[in-house]
């Protein structure tokens, strides 16, 4: 269990203000991300501040955004994540990532780079073509580091649980598969992606 405690707050006068130390900063979020996903088991956070009053109008640090989300997700549990997933970071999180993108690009999909919130983002997320305001399924690049470690595996086990809970497809594409092969890698993922579409479309 880990006690994660937020230590902002309005001031005497009642005033928030919009600078949140190192999360207003470039790297922010990922320096937010590594303090929010060390948990195993269970989190309680402490805050004086409620996320509604966490104005992004003020400031365009995507720290800050995140730490919002955040706190939405801590105040309201994984009905917060469907109101914020559609959020695209418009970064990629390694070339691998980027490689994936481009080529299920080149195959006529549209993708969309670390989906969602903070501690919840999605690799990629694939849009249905047929429904182009929502996605098909979420597609994860695992790495080395994924396989290196145990409590990265355990953490992205619990994500992955709460994604599908939330509604979500989940592909896996292994980095070492892709280099060996990525064309094989790219046709599986493709085959998948066109099984749920054929699964989609069978409901209509």
């Amino acid at each position: 269990m880990i006690y994660f405690s937020i230590t902002f707050g309005k001031d005497a006068d009642g005033k928030l203000s919009m600078n949140f130390g190192p999360i207003n900063q470039a790297g922010g979020t990922r320096r937010l991300n590594v303090a929010v996903t060390r948990a195993k088991e269970e989190m309680h956070v402490f805050a004086s501040l409620k996320p509604e009053q966490i104005d992004l109008s003020r400031t365009s640090a995507e720290g800050i955004r995140d730490l919002k989300h955040f706190l939405e997700y801590a105040q309201r549990g994984a009905s917060a994540l469907t109101e914020a997933i559609g959020a695209s970071g418009g970064f990629f999180d390694s070339p691998f990532e980027q490689a994936v993108a481009e080529q299920l690009q080149a195959k006529g999909w549209v993708t969309h780079s670390q989906v969602g919130v903070s501690g919840f983002r999605i690799d990629l997320g694939v849009v249905n073509p047929d429904a182009p305001d929502q996605y098909l399924s979420a597609v994860e690049c695992d790495g080395d580091s994924y396989h290196s470690s145990a409590t990265a595996r355990d953490r992205d086990f619990l994500r992955e649980h709460v994604l599908r809970g939330l509604g979500w497809e989940v592909i896996r594409i292994w980095s070492t598969d892709w280099w060996i092969d990525s064309e094989s890698a790219l046709e599986h993922v493709d085959a998948q992606l066109h099984k749920l579409l054929a699964k989609y479309r069978a409901k209509l």
